[in-house]
């Protein structure tokens, strides 16, 4: 029965840890969206306001104001890049998946253990094991 308790638990902490790895990963996604449509947008209604911006109020000339877009550009990408691929386990999913080989490990001592027990007690053995004493006791002499 303890077996099937062990096996039970580990059953139980893979289906939190793939649930906890769902909402890790759909939270990357949802960043990744969130920087996507911002970095749709921002290329879209920005870049005639920074152009203008750079050519009248700072004195670019014409080439210099588009380089400025082009690189506001780049690092808002960046950006958003950076924190939609960033990927951090969080506690509960770290003491799940500790949980999970916990129990994973003690199957395995468990189904070993049982494992020797059926051997060392099995029909098997003590057949061997009354053959062996057999061939003592008539080699000491005190056979029947």
């Amino acid at each position: 029965m303890r077996i099937g308790e062990i096996g039970k638990t580990i059953i139980e902490g893979e289906l939190t840890l793939r649930k906890l790895m769902a909402i890790r990963l759909g939270r990357q996604a949802a960043f990744l969206v969130v920087a996507a449509i911002f970095a749709f947008f921002a290329v879209i209604s920005g870049h005639g306001l920074l152009w203008a911006f750079c050519y009248q109020t700072l004195g670019f000339s014409a080439l210099g104001a588009a380089g400025m877009v082009f690189a506001a550009d780049v690092l808002v990408m960046l950006m958003g890049l950076v924190m939609g691929r960033r990927s951090y386990m969080t506690p509960e999913e770290i003491r799940v998946r500790f949980a999970r080989e916990h129990a994973l490990n003690e199957l395995r001592q468990t189904v070993a253990l049982s494992a020797v027990a059926t051997t060392v007690a099995g029909p098997l053995t003590r057949h061997t094991f009354r053959a062996v004493w057999g061939l003592l006791r008539s080699l000491t002499g005190r056979g029947r």
